[in-house]
């Protein structure tokens, strides 16, 4: 099982990590993909699993902790209102993943990446351009620094 954990460092914004930890997951998608590819399914299934869940998390974080605190805090639900939409798509994919990895079926695995791939790369650069440095420019060093504390702990 592939598992790529914080260093020591404390993350004290919300880009930082959010950043970083989109840069994880990334990581384990792309050696989860390796293993379909090779065939090495016991290895594919444990590392999509680490995945699904990262990114599950990393999406509740977002819808159940920051989301609400940048409405409030800017006022506007634009950009949420479309990151929500886009993680409907993104669960989805997910969906597909998993049930293909559980399959041990690489081309229906290679269809829901695809759709991943369709939304995940603009809808990251989203966050990590606008959504996050904004939340993070709106909040006091304090309260900004609280918030990338919470989000790592959760």
């Amino acid at each position: 099982m592939l598992t790529i954990a914080a260093s020591a460092t404390t993350f004290d914004t919300v880009t930082a990590y959010l950043s970083w930890d989109h840069d994880r997951l990334d990581a384990i998608l792309k050696s989860a993909r390796a293993r379909v590819e090779a065939g090495e399914w016991a290895h594919a299934q444990a590392e999509y699993g680490d995945f699904d869940r990262g990114l599950h998390r990393h999406i509740r974080l977002e819808e159940e902790i920051l989301f609400p605190l940048f409405e409030q805090r800017t006022g506007s639900e634009g950009p949420t209102s479309v990151m929500r939409a886009e993680h409907k798509v993104i669960r989805a994919a997910l969906g597909v993943m998993g049930d293909a990895v559980g399959r041990r079926d690489a081309g229906a695995f290679r269809e829901g990446v695809a759709t991943l791939f369709s939304v995940l790369p603009d809808h990251n650069e989203k966050e990590e351009q606008v959504l996050y440095p904004t939340t993070d420019r709106v909040l006091p060093e304090g309260e900004r620094a609280a918030l990338a504390a919470r989000l790592q702990r959760e």
